[in-house]
């Protein structure tokens, strides 16, 4: 999960994951270059973020799944996750 511990949404998104207790990989993309660089070559490479971008959002939280899949929705990724209730 791509997020930031400044923005809301990813507060949020962690709290429920975390409740469910669902494992995740957090990459905090305003904590280091390195995660933030990482979120924006995925960003500007895909064409999931447009009308996230045309929004004027950034596109956190963003769940990116082991088959290359993504979404933006907490409850798709307690979804994909298999563990919804």
């Amino acid at each position: 999960m791509f997020g930031s511990h400044v923005c809301p949404d990813t507060i949020a998104a962690m709290c429920i994951l975390d409740k469910k207790g669902l494992s995740y990989t957090y990459k905090d993309i305003t904590g280091t270059m390195i995660f933030l660089k990482e979120f924006l070559h995925l960003r500007d490479s895909r064409e999931d973020f447009q009308a996230v971008k045309e929004g004027g959002y950034v596109g956190i939280p963003c769940f990116l799944f082991e088959d290359g899949s993504l979404t933006f929705s907490v409850e798709e990724a307690i979804v994909w996750s298999g563990k919804a209730k």
